[in-house]
């Protein structure tokens, strides 16, 4: 009983530790933008999506005794703009599946690119970054539910053409993920149909303080708020056999809640985001998704509490099919990601515009436990 009250005040005083006077919110970073391209074209809705390789960076609890051991490498480009046309959010990242342990880790990072500093000095420039390091694990707490956790250190940096440091000194924030994971299958073998639906839930960003000091802005440092949030969502996997028991057609729907928990008082309206998507994978090689995205956020680029449809399409190539002896499977899938016109705003000084954002995603899965 003693070890129950502990725990619970420890979690209460590590939610309740960052500062509320804080400076400004920093959100869409490598802290909380997502890079997996299926992820994106189903509307960010991979918190109960235990089937991709990189959801863990979404919900912990996504780990499981069935996650693959496996490399993944996305990017997505956010070249909406002239002065935005090096912007890009990457992430990288491992999950090794054992007898012992499944493990995840992670490493994000979001890029500007060289930004000019001095109209005079063509070569003199900076470019911003931040950057995500996480160590994913999970376990099993009871039957059919799994509970996960993520250890995350989240910084801000800016380099000079040079490559020294430019005008911003900022102290490294250290936050946790929890998340759960409810499951519920019906995988007879004999049978030409099988299912699985999963619940997901998972709280994410709570920890310690982040703050900086720009040089730009100010001398001294000044506390930073990294957003919270809480998801809640389900994915439907439903499976067609054959009568060799490989699949002829394979179908997921997912849905997603996520809820800013932590909004400035300028951000109470601003805290809902809804989205969902299907995916649809034929002969087990070819795959095709749409889906939708709901922000509450104003932005240039996207209409604000309007669902914004997205899609995209996948390819997997078990690679003992094209004569490597190797018991892996390589995954290549592209997303297209539609925003508004912004040729006309101040933004852009050229007619050049664009109406589609991408991202590219890799990854090379084993077939089972390496050990």
């Amino acid at each position: 009983m003693k070890l129950k009250f502990f725990f619970v005040l420890l979690i209460s005083v590590v939610i309740n530790a960052q500062s509320t006077f804080d400076y400004y919110t920093y959100k869409n970073t490598s802290l909380d933008v997502i890079t997996s391209p299926a992820s994106i074209v189903m509307g960010e809705s991979f918190v109960a999506n235990r089937n991709n390789i990189g959801s863990f960076i979404e919900n912990p609890a996504n780990l499981n005794e069935h996650s693959k051991t496996g490399l993944f490498y996305n990017i997505r480009f956010h070249d909406w703009a002239e002065h935005a046309n090096k912007y890009q959010f990457t992430s990288a990242g491992a999950i090794l599946n054992s007898s012992f342990a499944t493990i995840g880790i992670a490493y994000s990072q979001f890029t500007s690119g060289p930004i000019p500093m001095n109209l005079t000095l063509e070569d003199y420039n900076s470019e911003e970054s931040n950057q995500t390091l996480s160590l994913s694990f999970s376990g099993p707490l009871a039957e059919n539910l799994t509970l996960g956790v993520s250890v995350k250190a989240f910084g801000h940096s800016r380099t000079s053409s040079f490559g020294s440091a430019t005008g911003l000194d900022s102290k490294s924030a250290f936050l946790f993920d929890i998340g759960a994971l409810y499951s519920i299958g019906f995988n007879d073998k004999e049978t030409k149909f099988a299912y699985n639906l999963n619940l997901g839930a998972a709280f994410q960003n709570f920890g310690t303080d982040y703050k900086e000091k720009d040089d730009y802005f100010d001398t001294d440092y000044k506390y930073v708020r990294l957003p919270r949030y809480l998801k809640f969502g389900f994915a439907f996997n439903s499976q067609f056999r054959n009568a060799s028991g490989s699949n002829d057609i394979e179908a997921t729907l997912t849905g997603q809640y996520k809820w800013l928990t932590n909004p400035q008082r300028k951000e109470v309206t601003n805290v809902d985001y809804w989205g969902g998507g299907a995916e649809f994978t034929i002969k087990e090689i070819f795959v095709a998704r749409a889906g939708f995205f709901q922000t509450p956020e104003y932005w240039l680029i996207y209409e604000r509490a309007k669902p914004l449809f997205r899609y995209g399409f996948g390819v997997k190539i078990p690679l003992q099919k094209i004569g490597i002896s190797l018991p892996f499977v390589l995954l290549a899938d592209y997303s297209f990601i539609p925003i508004n016109d912004v040729s006309i705003s101040t933004f852009n000084s050229s007619s050049d515009y664009k109406k589609l954002l991408r991202a590219i995603g890799i990854s090379l899965q084993y077939g089972s436990s390496l050990f």
